[in-house]
């Protein structure tokens, strides 16, 4: 499946309003201690996943400065950046994130699952890319991974987006 941004000259009122990528934590934190979480919703075109993102290591503002990092990453011309939404701390059995692979101005992306015995060494939340490797079409069973698609120019809106000082009245 591949989500794609609208393209120049194509005019809607939905998509005028629509973030094609986003990415952010929703409402108030639920639960306590270990089980701290607050909801978060990843948005890919068409396409939204909601997601815990755990608060045992990471406070929801490590999660927001993370994810705009990893966009201005890619933005600058990096190749890869992943954005996590699943951090525990680092000698966690797993971590969840989406691998962004930019090939010139077109950033793909993918959910990942990375289990600490499947990594090349220590997980490294701040240099998670070294775990993410070159973007697969099959995974090593043949089935297809699914992937979307968005534009380094729909990164940058998030950015812009999120790096705007809030207007309040």
């Amino acid at each position: 499946m591949i989500g794609l941004s609208s393209g120049k000259g194509q005019q809607s009122s939905i998509l005028a309003v629509q973030s094609v990528f986003d990415i952010e934590l929703i409402g108030r934190p639920e639960g306590e201690g270990e089980r701290l979480f607050n909801w978060g919703c990843l948005t890919l075109g068409h396409f939204r996943e909601e997601f815990q993102a755990p608060l045992y290591d990471w406070a929801p503002g490590d999660y927001t400065a993370h994810w705009l990092e990893s966009a201005e990453r890619l933005i600058a011309g990096g190749p890869v950046a992943v954005f996590l939404t699943h951090m525990m701390g680092p000698d966690a059995a797993y971590y969840v994130g989406w691998p962004a692979w930019r090939e010139g101005d077109r950033i793909w992306v993918q959910e990942r699952l990375f289990l600490r015995e499947q990594l090349n060494g220590t997980f490294d939340p701040e240099n998670p890319e070294v775990h993410a490797g070159p973007r697969r079409e099959l995974s090593p069973e043949g089935q297809r991974i699914s992937q979307w698609q968005v534009g380094i120019h729909d990164l940058a809106a998030f950015v812009q987006r999120r790096r705007q000082p809030s207007v309040r009245t």
